[in-house]
């Protein structure tokens, strides 16, 4: 497939040479790539680098895996479909599907808030799926905070041991709760949330 710079460029040539141009000579009605589907092929020593990458990802043991994906299912939704956690050598990365909200979620330790959503389809913001959303960013925070200590060989007394929020802190939280739950609840924001 001829890309518009190619294509410009033969019309150019052929018209230096003042040969005929022949309207066959050029491919019709193939389909567009996105800008995506372009960096892709322009980035090919970037794919040998990402395939070297890959042979150092690591995947979780599969009860670890169960028992990371039942914890999210108590906390955020019932109805999730779970990609495996993927252990790099400084990044952890967790993905998903929320099967009611039709959402794709991200998790990564690769920036400060590594909590990404995608979706493909016109979603409404109902109470719940808001509700779902919040608690998802705060299952992040708590995630990212025990990978990273993993990660790093940090223990849990090691994070337990900085300064707590003041009320109202960081998340919202009212009275000892945490993101914004309301009385002392874990992740629940009902009101002063995210």
């Amino acid at each position: 497939m001829m890309d518009d710079r190619k294509f410009l460029d033969k019309i150019r040539r052929l018209q230096e040479s003042n040969q005929k141009i022949n309207v066959t000579d050029f491919p019709v009605n193939e389909p567009k790539k996105n800008m995506a589907q372009l960096m892709m092929e322009e980035s090919e020593p970037m794919k040998l680098i990402l395939e070297l990458e890959e042979d150092k990802i690591q995947t979780v043991e599969p009860d670890e895996q169960r028992e990371e994906e039942n914890k999210f299912k108590d906390i955020v939704s019932k109805l999730v479909k779970f990609e495996p956690i993927k252990v790099h050598s400084e990044n952890v990365e967790w993905s998903g599907h929320l099967i009611r909200e039709k959402i794709d979620w991200y998790f990564s330790l690769d920036d400060t808030i590594g909590c990404y959503i995608d979706t493909t389809e016109l979603i409404q913001l109902r109470d719940e799926t808001l509700e779902v959303l919040k608690k998802l960013r705060g299952y992040y925070d708590v995630w990212s905070d025990e990978w990273s200590n993993r990660l790093t060989g940090s223990s849990a007394e090691d994070a337990k041991e900085e300064p707590a929020p003041e009320e109202g802190g960081e998340f919202g939280a009212e009275e000892g709760g945490e993101f914004g739950a309301e009385e002392g609840g874990e992740f629940g924001a009902e009101e002063g949330g995210f």
